[in-house]
């Protein structure tokens, strides 16, 4: 299915009402080109010439400036209860998908829903998802079944994806996400940060890694292109831990079979449960950080549960931008 262009990259596609008004504010600021020849002049030009292509520039990064100071608004704000447009390659699904309203995709049919301004749900076939709420800075779907590709450029959790007691917080970027009919499902980011919410549990997700849950439990984010064994291990030891007791074989399996790209997983793990920190896991994750030699007053600060002490080692670690605007290209990539 081929995705429509969007009017505000692609000037010849017609836009609605609003981005037809801002186009006429902002109408004045526009650079037509001379025809006439371009003059030749010296290259030694006085200093009363070239201060006037600086100012034309300047005016030109000034009228930029208005322009996103405009449109950065208007493409965040939405009407409470707005219905979000639909595009599909089978004329059978509505044009809008409404509050409250479902939309169903059979095999071989796909969607395409906007999410409001801020970006878009590519639907796959034989998936089921409604709109549960939409307004500006709070919009919300619930996937019941099948997979959607998620693409959104907004602050952190404007769009979230309902999963009964669950939720998938957005957190400005692209992911996908899978649900099967059981409740079980996978969570991949391709760009940005995802918060998995259950239970008053919340897992951060970054680009690279996935996120296999069921319906009552998140696991662990993992790198897909982490080695298989590796991930068992860090499965099994997540589902005895849930089961109150304590895998040791695998617990050494998860540290040695670690690399220093799963530094994100262990740190997880150990934040998940943090009387971990006694054994081999923490020294392999202080060394994939670089926070060797391990410091044993730290050490058991995090066995007992201190936050400061799990947070002193996530301050080392990448974390989801508070300047979400820099992740531009997930509008257009």
């Amino acid at each position: 299915m081929s995705t429509p262009r969007d009017p505000l990259w692609s000037p010849d596609q017609p836009g609605d009402a609003d981005l037809a008004r801002l186009e006429q504010l902002l109408g004045r600021y526009r650079h037509v080109p001379s025809e006439a020849p371009m003059p030749k002049v010296s290259t030694a030009l006085p200093r009363r010439h070239w201060r006037r292509p600086l100012a034309f520039a300047a005016g030109g990064v000034a009228a930029a400036a208005l322009a996103v100071a405009i449109w950065l608004p208007w493409r965040l704000r939405w009407t409470a209860d707005a219905p979000w447009p639909v595009t599909v390659d089978v004329p059978a699904l509505a044009p809008a998908l409404a509050v409250g309203d479902t939309l169903q995709t059979g095999a071989g049919q796909h969607a395409r829903v906007a999410i409001a301004r801020i970006g878009a749900l590519e639907v796959s076939p034989q998936t089921r998802l409604s709109l549960i709420e939409t307004r500006s800075g709070h919009h919300r779907i619930a996937l019941e079944t099948g997979h959607v590709h998620a693409r959104v450029w907004a602050p952190p959790g404007a769009f979230g994806v309902l999963d009964g007691g669950a939720e998938v917080i957005d957190l400005g970027c692209v992911f996908d996400l899978w649900k099967r009919a059981d409740g079980s499902g996978r969570l991949a980011v391709g760009s940005g940060w995802v918060m998995h919410s259950e239970g008053g549990r919340e897992t951060l997700v970054p680009a690279g890694h996935a996120l296999d849950f069921g319906p009552d439990h998140a696991g662990l984010p993992l790198r897909p292109a982490a080695p298989a064994a590796f991930a068992e291990a860090v499965t099994a030891l997540d589902h005895a831990l849930r089961e109150g007791h304590r895998d040791h074989d695998a617990e050494t399996r998860s540290a040695e079979l670690a690399t220093s790209d799963d530094a994100f997983t262990l740190l997880s793990l150990l934040t998940r449960y943090p009387t971990l920190a006694d054994g081999p896991l923490y020294p392999r994750l202080a060394d994939a950080i670089g926070a060797t030699p391990p410091d044993a007053r730290h050490r058991a600060a995090w066995a007992s549960g201190s936050i400061h002490a799990i947070n002193a080692w996530w301050d080392r670690m990448p974390r989801p931008p508070k300047q979400w605007w820099r992740n531009w290209r997930d509008v257009v990539l």
